[in-house]
């Protein structure tokens, strides 16, 4: 059984499979490249994008990473993402959450997971490892860069790799 096997293409990588259904990266593991974001919260670290607010004093704001290229309407844009949070104990956790529109929904914290988004006719959905979180949220009817957030106020720290993306119109 093969799994988790990665294809690297001119130093890009994609998932197996996903060159022949339109992916492209959007990330090459080395540098930013259309990549732009504040040098205090984004670096480069061992392939991965590292965001952390917690040495920020005094933002009271979200900072974004953006990726200056093409802009999409209707997509699929795919990830994987680690979100580093805190176990409070019973169940509760403190840390990041994944926002999407008006609706909030927890990741699993200290491991990597695959998040993906489709923007379609519409409409949004929110699929994490597999399972749809969000389904049926409104897009704008309007083409936009892609960008990640990360919110200075709690301080956090999020990690991202093999970003990748497929044009549906």
């Amino acid at each position: 059984m093969i799994f988790g096997l990665t294809l690297c293409l001119q130093g890009q990588v994609l998932q197996m499979g996903e060159a022949s259904e339109g992916f492209v990266p959007m990330f090459n593991g080395r540098d930013f490249g259309r990549w732009e974001g504040d040098e205090q919260v984004w670096q480069i670290e061992r392939d991965r994008i590292w965001g952390s607010t917690d040495k920020l004093t005094g933002r009271k704001r979200s900072l974004a990473l953006v990726h200056r290229g093409e802009r999409y309407q209707e997509f699929e844009l795919r990830r994987e993402l680690w979100v580093q949070s805190e176990d409070r104990g019973e169940g509760v956790m403190d840390g990041p959450f994944v926002e999407i529109s008006d609706s909030r929904k927890l990741l699993k914290a200290n491991e990597w997971m695959e998040y993906k988004l489709l923007c379609k006719d519409g409409k949004m959905t929110v699929s994490v490892n597999g399972e749809v979180k969000q389904d049926d949220l409104p897009a704008t009817a309007q083409a936009g860069l892609v960008a990640f957030e990360i919110e200075a106020v709690p301080a956090m720290e999020v990690r991202l790799r093999t970003i990748r993306i497929k044009k549906i119109r």
